[in-house]
């Protein structure tokens, strides 16, 4: 008798527990957090990543075009001016502490050959090389030549190129495991307006870099 009554109520507090719903709510909600969160930090983050990546984009076109504006011999104080605009384009971020700006004249003097004149650089933080290769040395040594040029840049016959590299460590605002950030890079390239600038502007650096 005893038996059968505690196996009664043992099934009826076995039906009582499948049908109560106390703490179901937390326990979704538990599920759901998660999610929710990864969505919420998406909805912050991707929007400031893009706009960053817009912010690359312009300044690697604007310096190209600034540096385009010019008359040989550009001076150093020149290329000075335009990592400042270059650096005040990319504000609110920080490109001396976070990036590296690059100007590179790549010129083929009498058709004999593709070459990187001179290059020049705002001295940021990042130090990753220009993708087109290193600084090349003070004349007399033979410039070298580039590297990684896009098909159909390469400067004809007495032409020239110059080509802006702008890179930027990206740091995002909730770095976790999933995502902590990448080198952003970002190229243009544009002719000069005037003639070829193929002297490199020395005294290099200049004051106030």
């Amino acid at each position: 008798m005893i038996a059968r009554l505690r196996k009664a109520m043992s099934l009826k507090t076995l039906r009582r527990f499948a049908k109560g719903e106390r703490g179901v709510t937390a326990v979704e909600f538990a599920l759901v957090l998660p999610v929710v969160l990864l969505l919420l930090l998406g909805c912050i983050e991707i929007p400031r990543f893009v706009l960053v990546y817009q912010r690359l984009a312009r300044t690697s076109s604007a310096v190209a075009d600034l540096a385009a504006q010019a008359d040989d011999p550009i001076t150093p104080e020149q290329v000075l001016d335009i990592f400042t605009a270059g650096k005040n384009m990319m504000e609110p971020y920080d490109i001396k502490a976070d990036g590296r700006i690059y100007i590179s004249s790549v010129n083929n003097p009498g058709g004999t050959g593709v070459k990187l004149t001179w290059q020049r650089n705002n001295n940021g933080a990042v130090t990753t090389a220009s993708k087109l290769g290193a600084q090349p040395a003070p004349p007399p040594a033979t410039p070298p030549a580039p590297t990684n040029l896009p098909a159909g840049i390469s400067p004809g016959s007495n032409e020239e190129v110059l080509v802006a590299e702008v890179y930027f460590n990206y740091k995002p605002i909730f770095a976790s495991k999933i995502y902590s950030g990448q080198q952003l890079y970002m190229a243009a390239y544009t002719r000069p307006r005037n003639k070829n600038l193929l002297t490199p502007p020395t005294p290099w650096p200049p004051p106030g870099l």
